[in-house]
Parts: structure tokens; sequence; C-alpha cells
């Protein structure tokens, strides 16, 4: 398998597939923190790929393109190959990470309505935030494609954010990224990564008790109940 390698992430690899287009991806069990620091809880990539799984195939029902085609196996699932927009879109409705940070705001506070933020897809430079205007100067969309993706990641957003509340999960937050399909000459925008407690901050409804990666700073013994949990309810 290690032939076969493409890319390995702090939480995912990918690897190359027997059919044309398409690719594996593996999702693993270790995580980075803030710190940078990479730790490893065994049986979260497992957790994980049902999660992730299970979520493309909902959004599937309600006729939202992904790259997801099949869960392989417990750790493994068959995906198309995207091309992958150089940015990742943020949508958050609660004040947390860099909203307490960097603008202050009390943790906790709903926002009237959810707030996009675009980052830069590179981790070598963690992740930057940047604007409009900027993806427009430095040329990876254009004005027409924005729009176009901040209104399926809305779409998105909103289908999570109910499927979530519907199990008594509130989710703060999600990172989103989309990327093209080529088919010939024409392609086809599709949600592509990953869709799990790695990449939603997650509470719980009632007690506010942190149900995703946040939990890596405090305790990282309570991540794989945590996400064990995630699954359990949407599964449920």
């Amino acid at each position: 398998m290690q032939k076969d390698l493409i890319y390995k992430g702090s939480t995912k690899s990918l690897y190359h597939h027997e059919k044309e287009h398409m690719l594996k991806m593996s999702f693993e069990d270790t995580l980075k923190t803030s710190a940078k620091d990479l730790i490893e809880i065994p049986g979260k990539g497992i957790i994980n790929n049902s999660i992730s799984s299970y979520i493309m195939q909902q959004l599937d029902l309600i006729g939202v393109a992904t790259h997801f085609v099949k869960k392989e196996n417990m750790r493994q699932q068959t995906i198309q190959h995207t091309d992958i927009y150089p940015i990742q879109i943020h949508i958050a409705t609660v004040a947390s990470g860099r909203y307490v940070t960097d603008f202050g705001m009390e943790p906790g506070l709903i926002f009237e309505t959810p707030l996009i933020d675009f980052r830069v897809k590179n981790k070598k430079i963690g992740y930057p935030p940047v604007n409009e205007s900027q993806i427009m100067h430095f040329g990876w969309l254009y004005k027409e494609e924005i729009e176009d993706l901040k209104t399926r990641a809305m779409r998105v957003h909103d289908f999570l954010y109910g499927l979530f509340a519907g199990v008594q999960i509130r989710m703060i937050d999600v990172k989103l990224e989309f990327g093209r399909v080529y088919d010939e000459e024409n392609f086809m925008i599709m949600l592509a990564d990953e869709i799990s407690p790695d990449t939603c901050r997650l509470w719980d409804m009632n007690s506010n008790e942190k149900l995703s990666y946040e939990i890596a700073e405090e305790d990282p013994e309570k991540i794989l109940p945590a996400y064990q949990e995630v699954l359990r309810r949407l599964e449920g």
C-alpha cells in the first residue's frame, strides 16, 4: 500500500486506485493540535470514516454533489479525483476560535447570521484568512465562482446544522472544501475532503460539552469517546 501513497496529511492519506479518476482516502488515527503537536488517538480514523461516509450519503440524498463514492472498509473510502480549489470555506454560527482570540468576542456568542470566512488552503503557512478581493486578484477564482461556492457552502452548512441539531448537537462552525471533477471539456463542482469532528466544532446542545477536535487542547483521552458519541447519535 505504501508504494501507492500519493499524499499523507495529519488526519488522512490518499492512495492510487485501480480505477481511473478514483482515489482511496484513508482516515488516520492522528490529529494535530493548535500547538502543532501530532497526537495519536487509536480508533479515531475508523470513527471518522463512518461519520463522514454517513454524512456524505445524506448530502447525496438532497442532491449535493460530493467526491464520495463508497465506504470500502473500516478505514478507507473511494473518492473521485478532484481538482481542489486553493481556498477553504469556514462558516461559523457561534463565536469560538479566532473570533474569540482575534476579535475579542465572548465565547459562545451566537451570531445573527452565519459568518463566512475564507482561508488559504496551505498548511505550511497555517491556513491564513484571505478575502474575496485577494482571491480574485491572485487569479484563484472569478467573482462568479466565489458567489457560486458561497451558495453551495451555505446549502451544505444549513443541512449539516439541521442534521446535527436533530440529534441535540450544535454545530459551532464547519470547514468545507470544494473542487472540480472534469469530463473532457466540462467540469462539475463537488464537495470534497471530509465532514467529521476533525473539521467541525460540535457542542452538545444542552450541556455545551465539546464533542470535536477542540478536546485535544484539554484532554486528548476524551476525544475517542466524544467522536463515538457523535456517531452513535447520527446512526441512532
